[in-house]
């Protein structure tokens, strides 16, 4: 937002060097970009956040000088002179979808005569970086960077029919703006349309059909709430930004709608002349209430660590634009300004008051008395989830959450629906919401392997974006599950362990079975599916062998091995508190089995039964699988050897050898039952 020192002084003057004007303005939060001279005036280039659109006018920077400075505001009262004839009677206005407009008003000017503005409204403009047209245009820009509100002004003899609509587009409806160009709109966009079609873009652009031009001599002046997802879509699906766009995405005053409407009818009748026609037509209601916030006076103290007076408290937010609507010994009630739908708690009226009382003051060594603030379920799940993965070697990566065609060729593990796109692209090339994140871990690591970085196994916290086949109330149209991912060099066991320690460290029993999916070699994958007392049973993740045609699309070399988990899932299992044993005095017992089971087992399989033999919950610490071997001529067809690693140890006294025989006995006489197994000699 680019100021005019010289129009600033309109509204408040504060007696001071324009440093001394920056310097106040980057404490209170608006970042001082650029300062220069223009001709006789100085532009001021500040940044104003998104949440702040109120600053996005010189009446809103004006507001924060006057606070600042602790000076006298004065905003203009306009009241332009109206004729008998109600403007009801030249135009009629209509909202056709409250969705997309909540409010519009127009009013009508006739007579006026169209030409060059004044010199100190040009040169105002100027300063600002915006170039004169016309007096009628002129005001309705200057306007615009007064108070923030967009305005647009037609050629009311170019309104076929005398009737305005506000309505959605049409898919394949065509527009001509006013910087002569064609566009073709959809329905996500919203339009201003006479009896034969779109006149404005809603919120974005006028139309060069009704534009003002040297020969108009009525004119009708729009000035509306527009939705700010509506003139997003519309701005961005067409690449058609402009200032009123920008400040429609933000959405400005509601209260500006009509201050506006009567400030630039006032001007254009000052500077073009013309008959103001008696009031407003105006269609729909605006949109938007005020919080209420309740203050403590003590709070401001406990968060800053510095004391500011009660009545300091309120001499800010007051002149901040906030009403008090009562009043205790501790604490007050205060209505929020319409211009700052930003501040809706009690740690935001705190905010207000220090940046205005000036965050130098607050000293950097005086002790806060802060609550430690507690970890949800689902931050405790991502943080043990990171710490496993970045303990076993593997370096966090980010990555785009929109992806290009290719790599949404290979399906998802968790949906068989096409992805959802996004108009217009935001990243060239990528202008599809992923639904895994494994394609774009398995990208990156081809790249760091590219660049002579072979070994860096990768993982990723995010969400992916899975379309619903179903439309429910209140549901949203996409699900977004939380996923943690990762890709390491190595076979498949390297994927599983890593799968099965995160798994273990929230505190989730699970199973792997075996399955297929597009991503992984056949025979080398399978779905974590996991086990819930009272609760059938709920699928996970996956894991699995990276398959040669998916590396070589990547550039990478095998063997390489992935997981997927849904975090969102696991959520239940990180909430539930973990119990702590101490470990035992006394020393282990270490055992191998060499068990022959059918090829098609699964290792699952004969876990289950080794964790569920006799004395196993209380005797066995910790179960390998060591070694599968193969060989029919010994084996026999259609067999594999497990080489499985026991460790047995007890909490009470050294184990002996009739017990550790017992034990593997139990394990041994399990494995035969459950699975087949015979232990090979």
């Amino acid at each position: 937002m680019i100021i005019s020192t010289t129009w600033l002084a309109e509204y408040v003057r504060w007696d001071a060097p324009v440093e001394e004007l920056v310097r106040r303005l980057l404490m209170s939060g608006l970042n001082h970009e650029a300062t220069w001279p223009v001709g006789a005036d100085t532009a001021v280039d500040i940044e104003v956040t998104s949440n702040r659109p109120d600053c996005l006018g010189h009446v809103g920077v004006a507001r924060e000088v006057a606070v600042l400075f602790d000076r006298p505001l004065h905003i203009p009262a306009p009241q332009p002179v109206e004729s008998a004839e109600p403007a009801a009677e030249a135009i009629a206005v209509e909202i056709s979808d409250l969705d997309v407009c909540p409010h519009y008003t127009a009013r009508v000017i006739r007579g006026v005569r169209v030409g060059p503005s004044p010199a100190w409204l040009a040169e105002r403009l100027r300063t600002i970086g915006i170039e004169p047209v016309n007096n009628v245009v002129d005001v309705t820009n200057y306007v615009m960077m007064e108070c923030g509100q967009p305005l647009h002004a037609f050629d009311l003899a170019k309104i076929r029919g005398g009737r305005i609509v506000v309505r959605r587009a049409r898919d394949g409806e065509t527009f001509r703006a006013i910087n002569h160009k064609d566009f073709s709109l959809s329905s996500g966009m919203a339009v201003i349309a006479d009896a034969e079609g779109p006149v404005a873009l809603a919120g974005v652009m006028g139309g060069a059909e009704s534009e003002i031009a040297a020969d108009t001599v009525d004119v009708l002046l729009e000035s509306a709430q527009f939705a700010p997802l509506v003139v997003r879509a519309a701005a961005r699906g067409l690449v058609l930004m402009s200032a009123s766009s920008y400040r429609f995405e933000r959405g400005p005053d509601p209260a500006a709608v009509e201050w506006a409407s009567r400030r630039a009818a006032a001007l254009i009748q000052e500077l073009a002349g013309g008959e103001v026609l008696a009031g407003a037509v105006e269609a729909g209601a605006l949109a938007g209430g005020r919080a209420t916030i309740d203050l403590r006076a003590a709070r401001v103290e406990e968060v800053l660590g510095v004391p500011v007076a009660a009545g300091r408290q309120a001499e800010i937010l007051t002149g901040l634009g906030f009403v008090k609507e009562a009043a205790c010994s501790e604490r007050c009630r205060w209505q929020a300004p319409s211009w700052r739908r930003d501040v809706t708690r009690e740690i935001d009226l705190v905010e207000e008051i220090a940046r205005i009382e000036g965050y130098d003051n607050v000293p950097e060594d005086r002790p806060i008395h802060a609550k430690p603030v507690e970890q949800s379920a689902r931050e405790r799940t991502i943080r043990v989830a990171g710490e496993v993965l970045v303990a076993a070697g593997l370096c966090e990566a980010m990555t785009r959450s929109v992806v290009s065609e290719a790599f949404e060729s290979t399906a998802s593990p968790w949906t068989a629906l096409p992805p959802r796109r996004v108009a217009p692209a935001l990243v060239r090339g990528a202008d599809r919401l992923r639904r895994s994140l494994l394609p774009s871990l398995l990208e990156a690591s081809g790249h760091n392997r590219a660049v002579g970085a072979p070994h860096g196994d990768l993982f990723e916290v995010a969400r992916a974006y899975l379309d619903r086949s179903w439309n429910a109330a209140g549901a949203t149209p996409l699900e977004e599950p939380l996923l943690v991912s990762l890709v390491v060099g190595g076979a498949y066991a390297k994927a599983k362990g890593l799968a099965e320690g995160v798994i273990g460290r929230l505190g989730g029993v699970v199973e792997f079975r075996r399955g297929a999916f597009d991503l992984f070699t056949p025979g080398r994958a399978a779905e974590i599916v996991l086990e819930r007392a009272g609760t059938e049973p709920v699928r996970v993740g996956v894991v699995g062998e990276v398959s040669d045609g998916v590396l070589s699309r990547f550039g990478l070399e095998g063997p390489v091995s992935a997981a997927e988990l849904r975090l969102d899932l696991l959520e239940i299992s990180g909430s539930q508190p973990r119990k702590l044993v101490p470990p035992s005095e006394f020393p282990a017992v270490q055992r191998d089995l060499n068990l022959v089971v059918d090829q098609e087992l699964a290792w699952a399989e004969v876990e289950r039964a080794i964790r569920e033999a006799p004395g196993a919950d209380k005797m066995l610490e910790s179960l390998s699988l060591e070694q599968v071997w193969e060989d029919a001529e010994r084996l026999g067809a259609g067999k594999k050897s497990l080489v499985v690693g026991l460790r047995f140890r007890s909490q009470t006294g050294t184990i002996s050898s009739d017990e550790s025989k017992r034990l593997v006995d139990g394990i041994v006489a399990a494995c035969g039952q459950s699975c087949g197994a015979m232990l090979r000699g």
